[in-house]
C-alpha cells in the first residue's frame, strides 16, 4: 500500500511540472511598477500573448499551464519599445535588461537556446560596430596601401560571422534557433558554376533548402512572409504558367497545419487580388479557385460570390484567346456621321412615343425599345467580327459615353496611334459601350454626343474604328466593370497584355516588333 502511495505522490509531481508549461522571469531597470506585454512575431504583426505588473524592482513573471509554441517573442514595455527572445524547447528561464539599451544589457539564465541566440545577437552587435568604424575610416582615408589594410580587416571580419554561423549550425543542430538562423541566410551559388542560366537555376531550385515552408516556428518570427514574397516576386519568373507551379507548392507545404495553410491562402488570395501586375488576374483566378473551394473559415455567400468573379475573369485571361466580338462600324468620315443623326431624329420621336404609353408597363415596352435601336443599327453600313480581323494587333479600347476620363484618353490614344504606329500593322477598337437600350431619349442624347465627340476630335484615320453594339454581351465576356479598359491581342486574337494604359500597349507592340527586326 505504501509503495502505491509514493506511486501515486511521483505522478502527481510529474504532471505538477508539465502543468506549469511555462515561466518567464523577468527584471527590467527602469520600469518600475508598469505593466508590460509578452508576445510573438507574425510576419511584420506583433501578436499579444500575455501581460504582467512588475513590481518596485522591475520584477515579474509571464506563466502559463500549456507550452508557448517556439518562435520569435517579444517583450513590450510601456516606452512603446520592445526587445525581442527567441523561445524554444526551454521555457523556464529568466531574463534581465535595462532600458538605458535594451540590446546590449539583454542578459538570460536557465535556457541554453535563449543564451545561444543572446550570444549570437551580441556578437552581431560588437562586429557591426567594427565594421561600421572600418567602413567610416575607409570612406575618410586617401591613402591606397591603408585604404587595402582597411579592406582586409573588413573581410577578416566578415570570415568572422560565417565561421561563427557554421559553429551554431554544428554545435546546435537540433535548436529551434539553428533552424531560424539557417532560414535568414541566403542561398549560396558554387563559385564552380558560372553560366548566368544555370545560376539562376540553382539559386531557385535551392531557395527553400534552409526555409522550410511547412515548418510553423518561422511562422512565428518575423521573416516568414517576406521570404516568400522575395521568392515569388523577385526568384520566380513572372509568366502565370511558372508562378502558378510556384504557388502550388507553397500551398501543397502548408496543407498539413490548419493555421498556416489559412494563412498561407490568405496571403496568395489578397496578394494578387490587389496586385497592379498584369498577371495578376491569372493568379487571382488560380488561388481564388481554390480558396472558394477549400476556404471553410470563409463564409458560404463569400465563397459563392467569389465563384461568381472568377467565372468572369476567366473567360479574358492573359495567354487565353479573347471570346468573339461582332461590332457595328461608325463610317469614318463626317458627312456619313452627319446622315446618321437624320433617322436618329425621326426614330427619336417614335421612341420617345412608346415611352409615354401608359397603357403598357415598363417591361413590356422594353422590347420594343430594343427593337427600334436594332432598327437603327440597320442605318450603319458595316459591321466586323473580331475574328474576320487580319491585323498583327488589335487593341480593344473600351470607353463609356459618360466617362470624362475616356473623354481625356482617347483623344491622346488617337494621336499617339496615328504618330507612333503609323504604318504597323495595328487595328483600335474604340468600343463605344452605350447601354441605354430601355431608355430611348437618353440613348439617342448619348449616342448624338459619341457622333459629337469624334467629329470634335477627328477620330479617324487608317486602323483606327469607332464600333458599338449594345446588344453583344461584351461587358461579360470581358469583365468590365469601369473604363477605360484596354486589351491588347495578336495576330491570333490572344490576349498579349490587359487593363493597362494606351502608352504601354504602344510601348509593347514597338518592342515586340523591335525584337523581330
Amino acid at each position: 500500500m505504501k509503495k502505491l502511495f509514493l506511486s501515486w505522490l511521483l505522478l502527481l509531481l510529474v504532471i505538477g511540472v508539465f502543468a506549469q508549461s511555462y515561466k518567464i522571469e523577468v527584471k527590467i531597470k527602469g520600469v518600475e511598477n508598469q505593466d508590460i506585454i509578452l508576445g510573438h512575431h507574425k510576419n511584420d504583426k506583433l501578436i499579444p500573448v500575455d501581460t504582467v505588473k512588475t513590481d518596485k524592482n522591475g520584477y515579474a513573471v509571464f506563466k502559463g499551464d500549456k507550452p508557448l509554441f517556439q518562435g520569435m517573442y517579444f517583450i513590450f514595455l510601456p516606452q512603446k519599445t520592445y526587445f525581442d527572445i527567441l523561445i524554444g524547447e526551454d521555457q523556464v528561464f529568466y531574463i534581465e535588461n535595462d532600458t538605458t539599451d535594451l540590446y546590449k544589457n539583454l542578459k538570460a539564465k536557465g535556457s541554453d537556446e535563449l543564451q545561444v541566440f543572446l550570444d549570437y545577437h551580441n556578437f552581431l552587435i560588437e562586429q557591426n560596430e567594427n565594421i561600421t568604424n572600418l567602413r567610416e575610416k575607409w570612406k575618410n582615408e586617401t591613402d591606397p596601401n591603408k585604404k587595402k589594410e582597411l579592406e582586409e580587416e573588413m573581410n577578416v571580419i566578415s570570415g568572422k560571422f560565417e565561421t561563427y554561423y557554421q559553429e551554431i549550425v554544428t554545435n546546435y543542430p537540433d535548436m529551434f534557433f539553428t533552424t531560424f538562423l539557417k532560414a535568414t541566410r541566403d542561398v549560396k551559388v558554387p563559385e564552380t558554376i558560372t553560366d548566368r542560366a544555370a545560376q539562376y537555376y540553382y539559386y531557385k531550385n535551392h531557395y527553400f533548402e534552409n526555409f522550410d515552408v511547412s515548418d510553423k516556428r518561422l511562422y512565428y518570427t518575423n521573416i516568414y512572409e517576406s521570404k516568400i514574397d522575395n521568392y515569388l516576386d523577385k526568384v520566380v519568373l513572372q509568366d502565370p504558367d511558372t508562378l502558378i507551379v510556384a504557388v502550388d507548392y507553397l500551398i501543397e507545404k502548408t496543407e498539413g497545419d490548419e493555421e498556416l495553410y489559412q494563412y498561407m491562402m490568405i496571403h496568395l488570395f489578397n496578394k494578387y487580388a490587389t496586385s497592379n501586375l498584369m498577371i495578376a488576374e491569372n493568379m487571382y483566378v488560380h488561388v481564388g479557385e481554390i480558396y472558394a473551394e477549400k476556404a471553410t473559415w470563409s463564409t458560404d455567400s463569400f465563397r459563392n460570390e467569389l465563384k461568381t468573379k472568377i467565372v468572369r475573369k476567366k473567360n479574358c485571361l492573359i495567354g487565353n484567346k479573347a471570346l468573339a466580338l461582332r461590332m457595328t462600324i461608325l463610317p469614318p468620315d463626317s458627312a456619313a456621321i452627319e446622315n446618321l443623326r437624320i433617322p436618329l431624329e425621326i426614330m427619336k420621336e417614335q421612341g420617345l412615343d412608346i415611352e409615354k404609353d401608359k397603357s403598357r408597363t415598363f417591361e413590356e415596352k422594353v422590347p420594343d425599345l430594343s427593337q427600334l435601336i436594332a432598327e437603327y443599327m440597320s442605318f450603319f453600313p458595316n459591321d466586323r467580327p473580331l475574328y474576320d480581323t487580319q491585323s498583327k494587333y488589335t487593341i480593344l479600347w473600351f470607353i463609356s459615353p459618360d466617362c470624362s476620363h475616356c473623354k481625356k484618353e482617347t483623344p491622346l490614344f488617337h494621336a499617339d496611334f496615328m504618330d507612333k504606329l503609323k504604318g504597323k500593322d495595328v487595328e483600335v477598337w474604340a468600343i463605344y459601350m452605350e447601354k441605354n437600350t430601355d431608355n430611348w431619349a437618353k440613348f439617342s442624347n448619348d449616342i448624338g454626343d459619341w457622333f459629337d465627340f469624334i467629329e470634335k476630335n477627328k477620330l479617324y484615320g487608317q486602323g483606327w474604328y469607332n464600333m458599338w453594339n449594345p446588344f453583344d454581351n461584351y461587358r461579360f465576356k470581358y469583365d468590365i466593370n469601369s473604363s477605360p479598359i484596354l486589351y491588347l491581342l495578336d495576330k491570333d486574337k490572344k490576349i498579349l497584355a490587359k487593363r493597362i494604359g494606351y502608352e504601354q500597349a504602344i510601348e509593347i507592340i514597338l518592342e515586340l516588333e523591335k525584337r523581330e527586326q
